[in-house]
């Protein structure tokens, strides 16, 4: 299916799980092309802010209890990032042969457009703003959406024909989809995150990889070779029949790298087990300049934004934006003007002397570690949240190297605590 085409003819009720943002944006879409539309969500409707919205277009709401004994006979399931697979309504739909997709599939059967999709554990949002900035920059008209905070579905019936989506894409986003074929796709990175949802590593690469599971010969995908398991993806990429041109880029140089040959997720066989194929990327940085598509575009002091795990972002966001047609010269002059996106590393400002940093949006292990490699003072660093089956002794020891003191907060605390000790009595560090 390509982009644009709508939705299947014989769909005249859908059925959307999952009353959060994006799920109450699918569900408006929905209805304002005259077809019946369902709303479901556990909670009650005291608790759902956007219900009224929703039902003021025409959304009927149905409480998630009722749907077991009173099924809908929905033609269609959108299903919100929010909603595992595993629930009870998505598995029933499944079972009756009921398509489940989700709200970013829809997306793109709604609208014609162009789109960019990023992924990766970390880095997304800011390469996201930054790509959509430089298509700005350079005089393109561009919508930046998707998991950055502005649902995908939200702008149907506002979008231009000549508007490119530039789309930030997670993996509970990615995990139905079936003819989704973004014109380039980029891959940062994959550590571990989100395995209270995915369970493995695994299947976490596996909802990454179907962001590029319909691309063809025209499209791009954009990935990390500094990253195995990424990398490795794209050798099976572009190994594939007919499949995208692979655009690699290292903050390492030019040089080649070994690459294991396995499997691509979701996808098939690679070259096969323990076999190794070279690959260059075609964007790095090297001696103090930025090359993107082999031509040295500028030098790094120029970038504004701190820390090498940034300038991954810029190379994979430069990459995709020449692949997408702008000239170098347009790149660097976007790239030169970026400054960074909200609670991403963010000087929130100074008091008494002490630079206090916002990087809030740092809610996993390894976004953590990158944000205390970004500066070699010794730092204060208040740490917790949520947690997301995570391993926390790395932290234990990059703080121990790094920070003067650690302030815990949140229902990880606990687990963080276990941790620290751990590291402390086994290794003498923490």
């Amino acid at each position: 299916m390509a982009a644009g085409t709508g939705l299947p003819g014989a769909v005249r009720r859908i059925l959307v799980l999952g009353a959060s943002r994006s799920g109450v944006s699918a569900a408006m879409a929905v209805a304002g092309l005259g077809l019946e539309v369902l709303l479901s969500d556990r909670r009650g409707p005291e608790s759902l802010p956007g219900l009224a919205d929703a039902e003021s277009a025409g959304v009927r709401f149905v409480p998630e209890e009722t749907l077991t004994t009173d099924w809908p006979r929905p033609d269609l399931v959108i299903k919100s990032p929010g909603v595992p697979g595993e629930a009870a309504p998505v598995q029933q739909a499944r079972e009756q042969g009921v398509p489940v997709w989700s709200e970013l599939e829809l997306a793109y059967a709604l609208f014609p457009n162009p789109f960019n999709a990023i992924t990766g554990t970390n880095g997304k949002t800011t390469t996201t703003a930054l790509l959509g900035h430089l298509l700005a920059t350079a005089g393109r008209r561009v919508r930046v959406l998707g998991n950055i905070g502005v649902a995908v579905t939200s702008v149907v019936g506002e979008i231009a024909p000549d508007e490119e989506l530039v789309v930030e894409v997670s993996s509970f986003q990615l995990e139905d989809v079936h003819a989704f074929r973004p014109a380039t796709g980029i891959f940062l990175n994959l550590t571990p995150d989100h395995l209270d949802r995915h369970g493995t590593m695994e299947r976490y690469l596996a909802c990454k990889a179907n962001l590029f599971r319909n691309q063809g010969e025209e499209d791009v995908a954009v990935l990390n070779l500094a990253d195995g398991a990424v990398a490795a993806l794209g050798v099976a990429l572009a190994s594939r029949p007919g499949g995208p041109r692979v655009d690699f880029f290292s903050t390492g140089g030019s040089g080649a790298v070994a690459v294991p040959a396995g499997a691509e997720p979701g996808v098939g066989p690679g070259a096969g087990h323990g076999v190794t194929v070279s690959a260059r990327p075609v964007s790095w940085v090297e001696s103090g300049w930025m090359y993107l598509r082999e031509e040295r575009v500028l030098p790094v002091r120029e970038i504004q934004l701190p820390g090498i795990h940034n300038l991954e972002n810029c190379l994979a966001a430069g990459t995709a934006a020449l692949a997408r047609g702008l000239d170098p010269g347009a790149v660097a002059a976007g790239l030169r003007t970026f400054t960074g996106v909200p609670h991403r590393l963010e000087k929130a400002g100074m008091v008494r002397g002490v630079t206090y940093v916002n990087d809030s949006k740092a809610t996993n292990v390894e976004a953590t570690l990158t944000a205390l490699n970004a500066y070699s003072e010794r730092t204060h660093l208040i740490l917790g949240g949520r947690d997301k089956a995570s391993d926390y002794r790395p932290v234990a020891r990059a703080c121990a190297r790094g920070c003067k003191a650690v302030y815990l907060i949140g229902e990880a605390t606990p687990l963080i605590q276990e941790a620290f000790a751990e590291v402390r009595e086994r290794e003498g560090v923490a």
